[in-house]
């Protein structure tokens, strides 16, 4: 199983912590991270299923996601924000 992100400025990528996650996660590549915004910060998010190649998050119409005060916060949030769509999407497949 393979999930974890690092927290560098500009971006962060999957390497390999095992225990992390279910195995499921395994079939996912998840990028989070954050960028500098008028107002704050943003979290960045990309989630591709390996399997298949598609691309889960983002998606044509899925809403921005907030601003955060903090680049630490916005990847918080953004690796929060994606267990949740892998949870859902091992869940209940396309």
């Amino acid at each position: 199983m393979s999930y974890s992100l690092d927290h560098s400025p500009s971006t962060a990528s999957l390497d390999n912590r095992a225990g992390d996650k279910p195995a499921g996660w395994a079939n996912y590549n998840v990028a989070a991270s954050s960028r500098r915004a008028t107002g704050g910060t943003m979290p960045t998010l990309r989630i591709t299923r390996l399997s298949d190649k598609r691309v889960i998050y983002p998606f044509v119409g899925c809403a921005d996601m907030p601003l955060f005060p903090d680049a630490q916060s916005a990847r918080d949030y953004a690796e929060q924000y994606g267990a949740s769509l892998v949870d859902g999407d091992i869940a209940v497949p396309e």
